[in-house]
C-alpha cells in the first residue's frame, strides 16, 4: 500500500488524532534524567550511558583457568540520551559491542559504538533524529508516519562471529558487519543478498552438526511476512523462504531442532494503525490478548509443506533454551511468562526505570517445557523451575539435540533485575547456583567449552556483572559444573557497563 492510498484509507480524522497523540510519546526531557541511583535504587546504574571507548589491560582477582583461551564477545544498549532527550525504555539504545580477550598476558578489554547510519548521523548532529522501537523521533507526526521506512538498526542486541568476521544484530532489519580485532565498523550487510528478499532479527541459531547458520526475520505491514533464511558452512545461501504469519505480532525468539523450526506466536498484538498513524512508537503498540492464547508454528527445515499450527494456552516468552526431535515430536525449553507485565502494562519496569522508579511486576519468567506433536495438533506445557528466571543459555555444542544443563539467571527476592547465576539439570531438576548479593547484577551467562572434551562437558561461565556500590563492572568466571563455589577469578574494569544483552565465546584457533 502507498503512503496516498493510506491516508485515503486513513482518513483525516485519523491524523488528527496523531497530531493529538504524538506528544505523549517523545522522549523524556532533561529533567527527568536518573543518574547511578542511591540505595533505595542501586538498578539505575544499568540504564546510565556509556559514552567512553575503552582498550586497556584489564585487572584480574583471582586465577584464570589455564584452558580459557579466545575471546567473550557481548552487545547490548549503551547510549540512552542525547541532546536533552532520553529513550523510553531500557530494551532501547545505540549498539555497543564488547570483548573480553583471554591470553597468555591476561585479559585485553575493548569496547566500541557500532557506527550504524543512525550512530553516525546522530552523533553529528548531537541530538536524536530518528524514531527506534520504543521512540518516537522528535518533530510530531510527520517525523514518526509510516516509520517501518524510517526505523534504524542500533545493532545492539547481539553479536556473532562467522567465518573470520563479526557480526552486530538488531531487531528485524540488517546487521553489521565489524573487524572482530579492532571491533571498528565495517558496515552493514545483507550476507549478499537483495535487500527486497530477506530480513535478519536478533537470535540466528547454529546447526553445530550441519555447520548451517539459520535466521529468522519479521516484514510488518498490511500483511505481514516471516523470512527464513540459512547458511551452509562455507557461507554459501542453502535457503530461503518467506510464510505469511496469522497473526501480526512482536516476537524475540524462536525455536531450532534438527528438522523444524517453530515460531512462538505468543498473543502480544500490534494496534498497527496508531503506529503507522505515527501516534505511538512499536513498543507502545503492543498490546497483551491472553484471551487469544498462543499459536505454535512448526516449519520444516527443508521442506516445503505448508506450517502446521498448534493452538496451547497463553504465554509470554522472551528467550529459548533449546529444542530437539524426540519420539516423533518436538521437545522445547525455554523462559515463560504467563503475563509479560514487566514488558506490556500500564507502568511496566523497562520503560519506569528509565525514569528512576520501579514500576510493575508481578509475574516471573519460569523455565518451561513445550511437548509437541505437530501431526497430531497437541502440545503439553509443564513449568521445570519457578521463580524469576531469564537470559537461558546452553552449551552450544548440543543446539538442536537434548543440553544436560541448561544456564539463567535468578533474582533475589522483591528485585526484578537478575543476582544470581544458576544452573539447571533438566531431567533430575538438580540445580546449582551463587548469588553475587544485593547490588549486584548480573547479565547472560555464556558457556565456554574446556577445550579438547566433548559436548556437555565442563566448561566455564562468563558472566559480565554490574556493582551499584562501586559503580563498576567485572567479569566473573565459574566452574559450570561447580557453580555454588563463586567465581574463579574476577575481570576487573574501570567503569560501569549498561545492561548488555546477549554474548558469544569465540576460542583461540
Amino acid at each position: 500500500m502507498d503512503r496516498r492510498n493510506f491516508f485515503k484509507t486513513a482518513g483525516l480524522a485519523g491524523i488528527a488524532l496523531g497530531l493529538a497523540g504524538c506528544a505523549r510519546s517523545l522522549p523524556f526531557g532533561r529533567d527527568v534524567f536518573p543518574d547511578f541511583g542511591d540505595d533505595a535504587r542501586p538498578y539505575l546504574g544499568l540504564a546510565t550511558s556509556l559514552r567512553e571507548e575503552h582498550d586497556y589491560g584489564a585487572r584480574v582477582e583471582g586465577t584464570i583457568p589455564a584452558g580459557l583461551r579466545g575471546t567473550l564477545y557481548r552487545n547490548g544498549p549503551a547510549l540512552f540520551d542525547r541532546g536533552g532527550m532520553r529513550k523510553r525504555t531500557l530494551l532501547d539504545g545505540d549498539g555497543m559491542v564488547q570483548a573480553f580477550r583471554f591470553g597468555d598476558g591476561g585479559v585485553r578489554y575493548a569496547n566500541r559504538f557500532v557506527r550504524t547510519r543512525k550512530f553516525v548521523e546522530e552523533e553529528a548532529a548531537g541530538r536524536f533524529l530518528h524514531p527506534t522501537w520504543s521512540t518516537q523521533a522528535p518533530g510530531g507526526i510527520w517525523a514518526n508516519v509510516w516509520p517501518t521506512e524510517r526505523l534504524l538498526s542500533q545493532a545492539g542486541i547481539t553479536v556473532f562471529p562467522w567465518r573470520g568476521r563479526l557480526y552486530a544484530f538488531d531487531e528485524s532489519s540488517f546487521p553489521y558487519e565489524l573487524d572482530p580485532d579492532t571491533l571498528e565498523t565495517v558496515g552493514e550487510t545483507t550476507f549478499g543478498l537483495p535487500r527486497d528478499i530477506t530480513i535478519y532479527s536478533a537470535h540466528g541459531k547454529f546447526d553445530p552438526v550441519t555447520g548451517e547458520w539459520l535466521h529468522f526475520g519479521i516484514r510488518y505491514g498490511p500483511r505481514t511476512f516471516v523470512h527464513l533464511t540459512s547458511f551452509n558452512a562455507d557461507g554459501t545461501l542453502r535457503r530461503h523462504r518467506a510464510l505469511e504469519l496469522p497473526r501480526t505480532i512482536y516476537m524475540h525468539d524462536w525455536f531450532v531442532t534438527e528438522r523444524h523450526v517453530v515460531f512462538h506466536l505468543h498473543p502480544v498484538e500490534i494496534a498497527y494503525w496508531p503506529f503507522l498513524l505515527g501516534i505511538r512508537s512499536m513498543a507502545e503498540s503492543l498490546r497483551w490478548r491472553p484471551e487469544q492464547g498462543t499459536i505454535l508454528m512448526v516449519v520444516e527445515r527443508d521442506g516445503e509443506a505448508p506450517p502446521r499450527l498448534v493452538e496451547t494456552e497463553a504465554c509470554y516468552l522472551w528467550h529459548t533454551f533449546n529444542a530437539w526431535e524426540e519420539r516423533g515430536g518436538i521437545t522445547a525449553d525455554f523462559v515463560g511468562y504467563r503475563n509479560p507485565d514487566h514488558f506490556i502494562s500500564n507502568d511496566p519496569v523497562i520503560t519506569a526505570v528509565m525514569l528512576g522508579r520501579r514500576g510493575t511486576y508481578s509475574y516471573p519468567g519460569e523455565v518451561m517445557r513445550y511437548r509437541i506433536e505437530p501431526t497430531r495438533g497437541t502440545v503439553a506445557r509443564e513449568v521445570l523451575h519457578q521463580g524469576s528466571c531469564e537470559w537461558p543459555r546452553i552449551d552450544e555444542r548440543l543446539r538442536c539435540r537434548p543440553h544436560r544443563t541448561g544456564y539463567m539467571l535468578r533474582c533475589l527476592p522483591g528485585e526484578f533485575f537478575w543476582s544470581i547465576v544458576m544452573g539447571l539439570d533438566p531431567v533430575t531438576g538438580r540445580t546449582g547456583e551463587y548469588s553475587f548479593g544485593r547490588g549486584v547484577y548480573c547479565t547472560e551467562p555464556v558457556f565456554a567449552p574446556r577445550p579438547g572434551t566433548p559436548a556437555g562437558g565442563p566448561g566455564w561461565l562468563l558472566v559480565e556483572i554490574y556493582d551499584s556500590h562501586t559503580r563498576t563492572s567485572s567479569l566473573a568466571i565459574l566452574d559450570a559444573d561447580r557453580i555454588a563455589d563463586g567465581p574463579l577469578a574476577l575481570v576487573r574494569l574501570t567503569h560501569h557497563v549498561p545492561f548488555s544483552y546477549h554474548g558469544w565465546w569465540q576460542p583461540a584457533s
